[in-house]
């Protein structure tokens, strides 16, 4: 007797179980279509206030020039002005000297990306190029441009 007392037992866990588990696949539809059917909630975007952001890439956008620009100079050096890095740095800041060599200071250029730019007044603008180094030093410049009428 004791044995069927135990199957009975056994069978009512099973009922329960496969009601419980019945239970949870009938109401998942149930819920998808409640979520569905419900009233959306309405958001607003936030007004931005007057905070210094990237201005919109236009034809007149200078970023891409001082990005090639600091990359081409602070690869060149003044000791050797024959190099492609010196001559096109040369080029694009004709004005602007060579970095003189410092042995041992700095680690290798890893990568270099315009970060901001802003337009000054008229056709002067602002950029911020960021260098990435080998050892995960990180150094920003501030790179003024005029750019003429062609948008360079």
């Amino acid at each position: 007797m004791a044995a069927g007392v135990t199957l009975e037992k056994m069978r009512r866990r099973v009922r329960l179980s496969r009601t419980a588990v019945m239970t949870a696949i009938a109401t998942g539809p149930i819920a998808l279509w409640l979520a569905v059917t419900s009233t959306p909630t309405t958001v607003q975007a936030a007004t931005s206030k007057a905070a210094p952001t990237r201005a919109a890439a236009s034809k007149e956008d200078p970023a891409g020039f001082a990005q090639v620009f600091v990359g081409a100079w602070l690869r060149s050096s003044a000791n050797d002005t024959s190099t492609a890095h010196a001559r096109l740095a040369q080029s694009m800041g004709p004005d602007v000297d060579l970095p003189e060599p410092v042995e041992g200071t700095q680690p290798r250029l890893e990568s270099v990306t315009a970060v901001l730019s802003t337009q000054r007044s008229g056709n002067a603008w602002s950029v911020t190029v960021a260098a990435q180094y080998a050892d995960g030093r990180l150094r920003n410049y501030a790179v003024p441009v005029v750019a003429d009428h062609d948008g360079g």
